[in-house]
């Protein structure tokens, strides 16, 4: 009797390590791509966007417009960091605080505390944004669905 229950446990302790493994494996991988979107965005790096955003993605910005996958995709053309350069704007750096990943099958969804560093005529200052991130699992892929950025006021 104890060789059967040992073997069961065994198996079901195998079973269940799986998808746990699995499960770490995305949470890295969706933790890495919201990261990337952010590195992106800080250097207007279009082609990285491209391959990351899926064709229908959808996006809220911070001060509330819904914004296609094409208008996106424009507000980090060469010519809009010009723009940002001219007004005394220049992005630094950009990361992701405070993740929790939760995943469904082929969803996912990543909320974070986006930090950004911005140089402002030549001064230093930070912004924050609380982000969702939505994820759908295309083929082995990961691909940004929607994301939704919300400004932050740390509490005092």
């Amino acid at each position: 009797m104890k060789a059967p229950s040992l073997l069961l446990v065994l198996s079901l302790f195998t079973a269940s390590a799986l998808p746990l493994t699995a499960f770490a494996d995305d949470d890295a991988a969706l933790r890495t791509i919201a990261q990337s979107v952010l590195d992106a965005q800080i250097r207007f790096d279009v082609p990285a966007l491209d391959e990351v955003l899926a064709p229908d993605y959808v996006e809220i910005s911070p001060v509330g417009d819904v914004d296609t996958r094409a208008e996106v995709l424009g507000f980090y053309a060469p010519e809009a960091r010009a723009q940002m350069l001219a007004k005394g704007v220049e992005p630094v750096s950009a990361t992701l605080g405070e993740p929790q990943v939760h995943i469904d099958g082929n969803h996912a969804r990543l909320i974070a505390l986006n930090t950004a560093t911005l140089r402002i005529q030549g001064a230093e200052q930070q912004k924050q944004l609380r982000t969702v991130f939505e994820f759908r699992r295309e083929g082995a892929t990961w691909k940004l669905a929607s994301a939704t950025y919300v400004p932050y006021r740390a509490k005092p």
